[in-house]
């Protein structure tokens, strides 16, 4: 026959085992807690469910190659409290650019949306505040021509509509060739072509934060003054920063619509350890290189030829039309002047495309 047995007097201590089992469980539940939030598997009384219309933002008269837009591989969706501490409410990743399901608690929100990151999920689990995805960067030698890295942030309020747009803007702008042309009249050289050239940018400021708009200062610099083609090679795409023309460049212009990357550099001053941007033209002139480094959007080749002059913003497009006058320079980091090449560079406005849609 069974007995039932009681106990009285003090509580015992848990036994190491069971506080050993008690820790376990806890951690365990940390990464359960992320992907729940990922599932948004919350009571229906309690949670706010939201539709985002994805909106990227892109340069008008696109690129003949589609290189000025930009795809959506994955999403990462971030939601935060939108109080003092604004502590990280749920997580997803998206796949592909199709509708999706989730949600968040209830009350006032932070949403941030970033698109396709080199992060993996794993990758995002250390996010736990607002303040801490600020913190994080991106790096240029991850980014793919075509599918970019965007980012937007949305106030979104549990008494307000549920309907959203997201404005995508790009983290790097684009630098484009439009067309490229030599006239070399009067001078010994006239008629001649120049050869074997290739494109490429320097002082390539190639980490940013992800969510920063502007005070830009390189923070890791590639092409630092020369062209750096072991840098270069390992990039997961090396057409963001290099090209090479094929034909030979002469008195009839050629439309190679070239688009080069790079993150943004609005440094008010150039200085050693923040140097400015540049695009460079090597190429061959009689089988003497050659060098003309134009500064992106500053002095001589930003107001006076079509810019606003403040360097390199983000999710802008810089479009040149060319004409090399005269020999370069032999130094890739000497800058030439409106002597030796003459441009044209509208900072292009930006106009908004069809919209994906996520909803929550």
């Amino acid at each position: 026959m069974g007995r039932n047995c009681t106990y009285k007097g003090r509580k015992q201590a848990p036994s190491t085992r069971v506080r050993a089992i008690a820790l376990l469980i806890y951690i365990i539940c940390i990464p359960a807690f992320f992907n729940c939030c990922s599932s948004a598997e919350y009571g229906p009384e309690e949670t706010d469910r939201y539709s985002v219309f994805l909106h990227p933002i892109y340069a008008s008269g696109g690129s003949t190659e589609d290189e000025a837009e930009s795809g959506i591989r994955h999403t990462d969706i971030f939601i935060f409290n939108n109080d003092a501490l604004r502590r990280l409410d749920s997580y997803q990743r998206i796949e592909g650019s199709g509708p999706v399901k989730a949600a968040s608690r209830k009350g006032d929100k932070i949403m941030v949306i970033i698109a396709n990151s080199s992060y993996s999920k794993k990758d995002w689990r250390h996010i736990n505040s607002f303040e801490g995805l600020y913190e994080e960067t991106a790096l240029l030698e991850q980014e793919s021509t075509g599918y970019h890295i965007m980012t937007s942030v949305l106030e979104i309020s549990s008494v307000d509509r549920h309907i959203y747009r997201a404005d995508m803007e790009r983290l790097s702008s684009g630098i484009r060739i439009n067309s490229i042309r030599t006239d070399f009249s009067g001078r010994e050289y006239d008629g001649e072509p120049l050869t074997d050239v290739k494109v490429y940018l320097t002082n390539v400021n190639a980490s940013c934060m992800l969510l920063r708009h502007e005070g830009f200062r390189p923070e890791l610099i590639v092409n630092p003054g020369f062209l750096d083609m072991s840098a270069v090679s390992g990039f997961k795409d090396t057409g963001i920063i290099y090209r090479e023309i094929d034909e030979d460049i002469g008195e009839d212009a050629i439309y190679p619509d070239i688009i080069l990357f790079c993150y943004p550099n609005d440094a008010g001053e150039e200085t050693a350890g923040s140097p400015f941007t540049r695009l460079v033209i090597e190429g061959r002139i009689r089988g003497e290189t050659y060098w003309y480094p134009i500064t992106i959007n500053r002095g001589d080749f930003g107001i006076a030829s079509g810019g606003d002059g403040r360097g390199i913003g983000r999710n802008m497009m810089y479009s040149y039309d060319i004409t090399i006058r005269r020999t370069g320079t032999k130094d890739p980091d000497i800058p030439v002047s409106l002597e030796d090449v003459t441009i044209s560079c509208p900072v292009e406005p930006w106009e908004d495309i069809d919209s994906g849609t996520v909803s929550f």
